[in-house]
């Protein structure tokens, strides 16, 4: 059982050394949820791109005398500003968005069984001495 256990845990291949010294089986409740810091990203992500597109609307459709007769200055400008804006919008719409997934998806949530094993391993065929562990040296100390 406890090589069963090192093997799905990831830990390698098991040993006959291991010994299971607790077995803790508890009843855990699974609640699925978004990822809040991915729904902002793709927020900014998109509140940059729509600051992009107004930007090329803009130059587009501008007139001589606007703010973007300046250059590439009266770009920066204005891709700034409609940046400032769009993230802002982008954020509190994702957000919001997130927010409500959340509430609609969090009233489903399932049982699970959880089960935790602390192992103890004899390594008896590596070399065992007295000597500190050479990380724990001072550093005028090493060699």
């Amino acid at each position: 059982m406890a090589g069963a256990r090192g093997a799905a845990a990831g830990r390698g291949t098991p040993s006959e050394h291991d010994h299971i010294v607790d077995d803790e089986v508890v009843s855990v409740v699974v609640r699925r949820s978004p990822r809040y810091g991915r729904f902002l990203f793709l927020g900014v992500v998109l509140g940059l791109v729509v600051a992009g597109i107004l930007t090329a609307v803009a130059a587009a459709t501008g007139d001589p005398g606007g703010p973007l007769a300046a250059g590439a200055s009266g770009f920066l400008r204005v891709y700034g500003a409609l940046a400032a804006v769009c993230v802002g919008v982008g954020l509190l719409v994702f957000g919001t968005l997130a927010i409500v997934l959340d509430r609609m998806i969090g009233r489903r949530h399932r049982a699970e069984i959880a089960e935790r094993a602390t192992v103890l391993t004899d390594d008896l065929t590596s070399a065992v001495s007295d000597d500190p562990p050479r990380w724990g040296d001072e550093p005028e100390r090493r060699p």
